[in-house]
């Protein structure tokens, strides 16, 4: 009887130390994670290193669809100079994507401009039809000359975004 009992109590104690190795495992795993955050100066939300897309790729994400969540790496353009609660981002070709910060829930200093971003949010784009552009022109007093140079739509882009890193 005594035998059945320490090898029960044995089995019992390797199962235990054999849980305890998985979950400091684990553990670690998690550390690891949360350890492969982006490098810099933080504003709102924290960014991993994960799936960090070129700012020049994003006309070609927003391709197919309307709106996408993403993380993108570029160059500020430009930061709001009132108070630093918009940026802008280089997109290429003379482009740039128009950031804002999701619930206005932080803001950036003001001379940031030609510094390196990494954003996380959502982008979205609009078109403007020709249409438009022209009805706009008119009313805002362009000659008939510069209604009629008018022949593209125009595509902008636009950010919330949860985070910025800027990189040091």
């Amino acid at each position: 009887m005594k035998t059945i009992l320490t090898i029960t109590i044995s089995i019992i104690f390797l199962i235990s130390c054999e849980n305890q190795q998985k979950q400091i495992e684990e553990s670690n795993n998690k550390t690891e994670t949360i350890a492969k955050l982006v490098k810099g100066t933080v504003y709102g939300k924290p960014i991993s290193e994960e799936y960090i897309l070129s700012s020049e790729d994003l006309p070609n994400q927003l391709k197919e669809v309307e709106e996408i969540s993403i993380k993108l790496k570029g160059q500020v353009n430009s930061v709001c100079q009132m108070s630093g609660c918009w940026l802008t981002l280089e997109i290429g070709n003379g482009e740039t994507v128009h950031v804002t910060f999701k619930n206005e829930a932080f803001t950036l200093p003001k001379d940031i401009t030609g510094q390196t971003a990494v954003i996380e949010g959502d982008a979205t784009k609009e078109e403007t039809s020709v249409e438009t552009l022209k009805r706009a022109a008119k009313s805002e007093g362009k000659t008939q000359e510069e209604i009629d140079a008018i022949s593209q739509p125009i595509t902008e882009y636009y950010f919330e975004a949860d985070g910025v890193t800027l990189l040091n």
